[in-house]
């Protein structure tokens, strides 16, 4: 390489390092916002979770305000709405124990869990709230009481064991580095928040949980009032507002375990990358052979592509950290396939070999450094 470079004219050598800066320039432009896009929703999503767990130093009231299209986002508006304290309400208080998670498929969009939960208050021993819970957004698929006892002193407490179906709608933008929410809202089915409270009491976890790719970093339990914008027809509420029910949630963080998954589902991309790369050090009048390489390779990242969306639901529809280093990696090798025909252009059209072999060498650094830091740059903001 330095050989040829140094026998280059001055004109020659302006033109390749203008061409290694517009070469940069454009990678490090697609790596500042494709990184900023993807720190900017792990960003949402720690603001969303820490929502969910009540985080200290999370602004709630913040996080309910208008976005920037003036919509309160979905998942704040249940910060603005509040029970009053006033009332004949029945306080409730609620717990749970995570036996374990049996199933979890982001792909499909559920997860299914065996869990204790235990309801204790004073008063009507009739209340029977264990009986007449819901689980929204879930399905209870069995539910047997174990253990129900009404003291002389006032004191009431059920304990039952749950086995359940929850749908959940992952957020799939930084698969396959991302965290996710598990979340378990329990409901009284039969009386809104005027009748009964609920009060959180705890969340334990059984150390036989075991979820394969993810570890969960956080637990906790809150309550939240659920608003509903519908009075079911209720005859009593004639001002046509809907029905505000205390909600208990219990709540699990999880996080990919670390980055072995990431390098699973890209693997084949990079090693495509790598064999577009070495075409650079084929002779460039060679020019079957050097087309070969990253022709191949090319059809190796698309296969790679499916692959690595096999692991997200069917209508995810979002452009997501997958789409990210897929469309890099793409494009990557389209470049060499590019840069091929300049290079024979330049070596058996224009017989300027010192420039041709002077290119190929300067392009494989150029465009692998490129690749190298975009490849890393990005997933590192998408994890945070």
């Amino acid at each position: 390489m330095f050989d040829s470079w140094h026998r280059l004219s001055r004109q020659d050598k302006f033109f390749l390092v203008k061409f290694v800066l517009a070469i940069f320039i454009f990678y490090s432009t697609i790596t500042y916002l494709s990184a900023s896009t993807m720190y900017k929703d792990m960003n949402d999503s720690r603001i969303r979770h820490a929502g969910k767990l009540r985080e200290a130093g999370v602004d709630l009231d913040k996080a309910a305000r208008a976005n920037s299209e003036g919509e309160v986002k979905w998942w704040a508006k249940d910060y603005a709405v509040q029970l009053s304290d006033d009332g004949d309400f029945t306080k409730v208080k609620v717990g749970v124990y995570i036996d374990d998670i049996e199933t979890l498929s982001v792909k499909e969009s559920f997860w299914n869990t065996h869990f204790y939960i235990w309801f204790t208050w004073h008063g009507d021993k009739t209340l029977d709230p264990g009986g007449k819970m819901v689980l929204v957004d879930g399905a209870i698929n069995k539910k047997d009481l174990l253990e129900e006892y009404h003291g002389d002193d006032g004191v009431n407490y059920q304990r039952y064991r749950i086995s359940a179906r929850i749908i959940k709608f992952f957020d799939t933008t930084r698969v396959p580095i991302e965290d996710h929410m598990l979340n378990i809202y329990v409901e009284d089915g039969f009386r809104d928040g005027n009748k009964v409270r609920y009060v959180a009491d705890s969340i334990k976890i059984s150390p036989r949980v075991q979820i394969p790719g993810f570890k969960i970093t956080k637990s906790a339990n809150v309550i939240q009032a659920h608003s509903y914008n519908s009075s079911y027809g209720d005859p009593r509420i004639t001002d046509g507002s809907g029905k505000i029910f205390s909600q208990y949630l219990a709540a699990m963080r999880i996080s990919r375990t670390d980055f072995g998954f990431y390098i699973e589902i890209f693997l084949s991309l990079f090693a495509a990358i790598l064999l577009a790369l070495f075409s650079f050090f084929i002779r460039p009048s060679d020019i079957g052979s050097r087309m070969s390489l990253p022709t191949g390779a090319y059809f190796g990242a698309v296969a790679n592509s499916y692959v690595a969306n096999g692991v997200l639901p069917p209508s995810a529809g979002e452009f997501g950290l997958v789409d990210h280093i897929t469309g890099i990696g793409l494009f990557t090798i389209a470049l060499t396939i590019c840069l091929a025909l300049a290079s024979y252009h330049f070596y058996v059209r224009k017989d300027e070999k010192d420039l041709s072999i002077a290119m190929d060498r300067l392009m494989v650094i150029t465009v692998g450094v490129s690749c190298i830091f975009a490849n890393i740059i990005i997933p590192f903001c998408a994890r945070g």
